[in-house]
């Protein structure tokens, strides 16, 4: 037998197969598994609580203690065991983890693993060898249960999934058809490392409930219908097409004695924020400068620091907030433009724009002289709002720069570091700053006007039905998220 696995794992759910597929794996003379090792009711099979030397407390603090014993004890076959959703969790890490350790992924329609482990339940009978003594039983769906159950499902494949897709490695996928195909579990064991192919698989365990689906449940119709009301495809879910952001702690701002950290969508945002942090840290106690662009040590070392503290970020919504990226970064012609995107936008995505000499500063009467007035500002912004979907979506050769990607990606960056306390609105910035002081015990400073009102062109003037549109099919998971309605 080839060597390139040391022991599997099948990777399953309760009513999926997975005692068949046991039962027709030990028929490989190569082969041994031993069931449900990590069942946290017993090790292995029912009614077996202590093996290869190992009891249930042992396991519960060393578990990977017993996979050891597992693979010194079997050393004539390839051994293997069944680990479902909710057995423990550090051995699938492991096993995940472990390029020796062979995957079987084992999955079954759910609607139909569902009922059946409903009914058996109902029955209490898990197992059926003789046909003779098989209880049925009529159960009444809930769906409720039901999506509870999809949901446990569907987050235990796509870890497995991910993780095998993060490293590289593959896993034999089968379903429940496939298991009294001999032809299938001969490429298993070829896939195991085997070489002695089977002719014929045992039947000594039988399905238990042969029926159709309406003989088994009490209120068939009414499950049909919410059954099809269930997005099972996915078709309602928001693509997210935007790279994974990078944690990005050298935006954040925090206190020294202060114990506030502001977590800023871009560094740039909300300078009046900063100044009313900066004007607390010095009424603190031995208070000194604000910590700025941490790296992640220093951030660390700030949360250690800081065990009571208050963190947050603003959320402004899409439309305003690309306004105020296109405003800064591409109209004016400061320190802060992007020249190559600016050039971009006018050569290949039709974007008419002011001379940069009119633009440093702009000058909202020396523009409309020139020709360029309110209309033209509204287009250009509109097509500016076309070309960061397609750069959302990878679809321009630009960079995504933080001042218009999406506030959903930014903040799942940032939570790969830490989760803000509380997700502020821009909005209701100065009564939540107010709120927050009272809540630390901070005496009350005034937060001062947020900029962004020298506008030469303000978002109100331009605003139309066809840039929230434009919005929305951008930043739509920004909207879902946060809640946002049309700006007004």
């Amino acid at each position: 037998m080839a060597a390139k696995f040391k022991s599997f794992v099948l990777l399953a759910n309760m009513r999926t197969g997975s005692n068949l597929f046991e039962q027709n794996i030990r028929l490989y003379p190569e082969f041994s598994c031993h069931g449900e090792l990590f069942n946290s009711s017993f090790i292995g099979f029912p009614d077996v609580h202590n093996l290869y030397g190992t009891s249930m407390s042992e396991r519960e603090k060393k578990p990977h203690k017993l996979l050891e014993r597992l693979l010194e004890t079997e050393t004539n076959t390839l051994p293997g065991f069944r680990l479902f959703a909710g057995h423990d969790h550090r051995i699938l890490e492991s096993c995940l983890a472990d390029p020796e350790c062979a995957k079987i992924v084992l999955t079954r329609n759910p609607l139909d693993s569902f009922v059946s482990h409903a009914i058996a339940r109902a029955t209490d009978q898990w197992k059926l060898t003789d046909v003779s003594k098989r209880k049925k039983e009529k159960i009444n769906f809930d769906i409720i249960a039901f999506k509870s159950y999809l949901n446990k499902i569907q987050t235990f494949l796509s870890e497995i999934k991910l993780d095998l897709q993060r490293t590289g490695q593959t896993a034999f996928y089968l379903n429940y058809e496939d298991l009294n195909n001999v032809d299938v579990f001969n490429g298993l064991a070829t896939f195991l490392g085997g070489a002695v192919p089977l002719k014929e698989l045992d039947s000594k365990i039988v399905r238990q409930n042969p029926e159709g689906m309406q003989d088994k449940v009490h209120n068939f119709a009414e499950m049909q219908e919410q059954v099809g009301r269930l997005d099972l495809l996915g078709t309602e879910a928001v693509p997210v097409l935007e790279p994974i952001r990078n944690p990005g702690s050298k935006n954040f701002k925090g206190g020294n004695k202060l114990p506030v950290l502001f977590m800023p969508m871009h560094k740039s945002e909300f300078p009046e924020v900063t100044t009313w942090m900066a004007a607390h840290e010095k009424q603190m106690p031995g208070g000194e400068q604000l910590n700025v662009e941490m790296n992640q040590n220093q951030l660390g070392h700030w949360l250690r620091t800081h065990s009571i503290r208050q963190t947050f970020t603003v959320v402004t919504h899409p439309v305003e907030r690309a306004y105020d990226a296109f405003y800064r970064h591409i109209f004016c012609a400061g320190d802060d433009l992007f020249p190559w995107i600016r050039t971009t936008l006018e050569n290949h995505y039709n974007v008419t724009l002011p001379d940069k000499k009119l633009v440093d500063p702009p000058n909202r009467s020396v523009l409309e002289n020139s020709g360029y007035g309110v209309d033209h500002h509204r287009q250009a912004f509109t097509k500016f709002l076309r070309f960061v979907k397609g750069n959302l979506q990878g679809l321009t050769r630009s960079r995504v720069d933080q001042s218009w990607a999406s506030q959903n990606s930014i903040l799942q960056g940032y939570c790969r570091l830490v989760f803000p306390d509380v997700i502020l609105r821009k909005e209701n910035l100065t009564n939540a700053l107010r709120e927050m002081e009272r809540d630390i015990g901070l005496s009350s400073i005034p937060v001062g006007a947020a900029l962004g009102s020298s506008y030469c062109f303000d978002l109100h003037e331009i605003y139309c039905a066809e840039m929230e549109e434009i919005a929305r099919a951008t930043y739509t998971r920004d909207y879902q998220m946060f809640g946002f309605q049309n700006w007004e």
